[in-house]
């Protein structure tokens, strides 16, 4: 009888930010949402649009910007910036815009998922080194860059690795190759945590395994506009659970890499494309916003995962 033979041992783990590591308050998400439209739609009134066409003109911006993160590409303020101006004939400066929703996000009510800095602890006494891998979509990267410092104890993350500094995002492979290059370990030697098909598929063309964060209420099916892996991954409900189930969850994860390479449905993410004209209400395809913890819904999101 053969043997499956063991996966190597893992070296590193990689987490996506937003509702993985980190989380809303149950009221947070709205009012960031409002924070952070409001710091593109004031410039904009103040350059001489009204104030409902400014705001569709946010909400165009917004699915663009979702858009293009879907298939793998960093959009930054000044692009977003660039967008505007091409929708309205209207420019906002990206550096102030950036600023305001700095304020908002350092304002916003986050906290830490619970149990996980306990059982980051315990992975580290492992021996294994920990990264942050996440899109921030709306925000400056020093934005969140500080948010980690001032949620969690200096020097917590080996590797921080932001789409936000480009040129890619998740599900494109390049970010988590980059955090392995950081951290200084082959991809095949990372256990990646997120709670989405970006992350899934990230994971899936990088070679690393995956495992699935579903511990925020209600959380959601991971639908994406690309074809991923249909193999079955390993799930993680709440990070207390980690420490003591770490070894299945990697040969799990290891297992469903392998399938997922053999498949051959990871391949180039293909941007879609759409008409370009002056801003319209966005489709009713699906909102850019922040995942509500109670319902699972976007509206208005942060950085997607």
């Amino acid at each position: 009888m053969t043997r499956t033979p063991s996966p190597p041992e893992p070296l590193a783990v990689t987490i996506d930010l937003w509702f993985t590591l980190i989380a809303f308050s149950r009221a947070g998400p709205r009012a960031y949402e409002r924070a952070r439209r409001t710091a593109w739609v004031e410039p904009l009134v103040a350059g001489g649009l009204p104030v409902r066409v400014s705001e569709r003109a946010v909400r165009a911006l917004e699915e663009w910007a979702s858009e293009r993160e879907e298939t793998g590409r960093s959009v930054s303020l000044a692009e977003q910036a660039d967008e505007l101006e091409r929708l309205v004939r209207v420019r906002p400066d990206p550096h102030r815009v950036g600023h305001s929703i700095a304020f908002a996000l350092a304002s916003a009510n986050l906290q830490w998922q619970p149990g996980i800095h306990r059982a980051l602890g315990r992975l580290r006494r492992r021996g294994l080194k920990v990264g942050v891998v996440s899109n921030i979509l709306y925000e400056p990267p020093e934005s969140a860059r500080g948010l980690l410092r001032r949620l969690g104890p200096s020097g917590f993350f080996d590797a921080i690795v932001l789409s936000a500094d480009g040129p890619d995002a998740k599900p494109a492979p390049g970010m988590l190759r980059r955090a392995a290059s950081e951290l200084g370990v082959a991809p095949s030697r990372i256990l990646h945590i997120g709670d989405s098909t970006a992350d899934l598929l990230a994971a899936a063309r990088a070679g690393v395994a995956f495992v699935r964060y579903t511990g925020r209420p209600r959380s959601p099916a991971l639908p994406h506009p690309l074809p991923h892996p249909r193999v079955r991954y390993p799930t993680l409900r709440r990070w207390s659970d980690l420490p003591a189930r770490f070894d299945q969850i990697w040969r799990a994860a290891s297992a469903a890499r392998d399938r997922a390479v053999r498949r051959g449905r990871t391949g180039p993410a293909t941007p879609r494309r759409r008409p370009r004209g002056r801003a319209t209400a966005p489709r009713n395809r699906r909102p850019t916003g922040p995942r509500s913890p109670r319902s699972g819904t976007r509206g208005g999101r942060p950085p997607r995962g």
